[in-house]
This record gives C-alpha cells, structure tokens and sequence, in this order.
C-alpha cells in the first residue's frame, strides 16, 4: 500500500497509521494484539500495535517494523506519521538547508 499523506515527525516518539486507512489492506485489530495508550496533539488515544513486513519511505527502508494503529483524529488530512522511533532506527538526516531527507548508513 502507497500512503502520500504521511508526516515525518520529529516529536513524536512512535509511528502510527491510520486505522481506517491500512483496513484496506485487512490491517486489523486482533485477540492478541498489544493496546496501548499514547499521549497526541488531541490528547489520548487507544492504538493498537502490529508489526509490518517492510515500511518504505522514498529509497530508505526498514523491514519488520512495529507501528500504532488509531484513529488519528486530530484535525488533519494525514494517513499516518512516521515517528523518530523510524527517524532513528533508519539512520534519517534530515537536511533543513537543502529541505533533502536522506541516511547516513
């Protein structure tokens, strides 16, 4: 699945997709998921967590990866936030000068 609304968010600690968005796909709670509670810009939400195969932003990726899934409601028109939890993990350089996001591996 091709997500273009995504935002890469340097504040927040973890990645989160919406759920709505990644059921098209089947993406969907289960007995034995892990629910959690994380704190966001509209105050608490319930996600629940999965782990994906591949996430890919541009040529940068990272395989097996777990993300949040919630509702997102927070007032705007985005499928997902890619957190620093993937900023770290993949090594990102996020270059304000030339407005390029590339890693360092």
């Amino acid at each position: 699945m091709i997500l273009d609304n995504i935002l890469l968010d340097t504040g927040s600690a973890g990645t989160i997709f919406d759920a709505n968005v990644v059921e098209q796909i089947g993406v969907a709670p289960e007995e034995n998921d892990i629910v959690d509670t994380i704190r966001c810009v509209s105050g608490v939400e319930y996600v629940y967590v999965k782990s994906f195969d591949l996430i890919q932003f541009g040529e940068i990726s990272q395989e097996d990866f777990q993300v949040e899934i919630g509702v997102m409601d927070y007032g705007l028109n985005i499928d997902g936030i890619l957190g620093f939890d993937f900023i770290s993990s993949t090594k990102l350089v996020i270059d304000t000068n030339t407005i390029l996001v590339y890693t360092s591996k």
